[in-house]
């Protein structure tokens, strides 16, 4: 393990700052399905190589304005009305970034009221404490 929060995805509709995405160097223009803070699921026209390297543009408000990219995987996300083809990219960051949205308060086990926040070293010491157990 990194250590490193888990990065949660967030639908397109959580990011109304970002009117369009751009890929470099293909030109494409690409439509958001979801973020998080490590990576971006897109459909474009475009069908580049898992492996190769790419810059997500952001057209908006949204900040960075630019990430660089690798791909992870393409896959056809459909087939239009004219048969042309539509690709699902993942792309996976060359920097984590900070997305506002990843704040969320804990919820109590009850689904009440957020709970305060555990301490750091209460919450080691319940990791430490937990050992798994088949009950196959």
């Amino acid at each position: 393990m990194t250590g490193e929060p888990v990065a949660r995805r967030h639908p397109a509709s959580a990011f109304p700052e970002i009117r369009s995405i751009r890929l470099a160097p293909l030109g494409v223009a690409a439509t958001l399905v979801n973020l998080s803070a490590t990576g971006v699921l897109v459909e474009c026209a475009s069908r580049p190589s898992p492996g190769s390297m790419l810059t997500v543009q952001f057209e908006g408000t949204f900040s960075p304005a630019s990430v660089r990219s690798r791909v992870v995987r393409c896959e056809v996300a459909g087939i239009g009305t004219d048969g042309s083809l539509r690709y699902r990219l993942g792309l996976a960051f060359s920097t984590r970034l900070a997305l506002p949205n990843d704040v969320d308060p804990i919820v109590d086990a009850r689904g009440g009221a957020p709970a305060a926040s555990p301490a750091p070293a209460a919450a080691s010491a319940a990791v430490a404490a937990f050992v798994p157990r088949n009950r196959w």
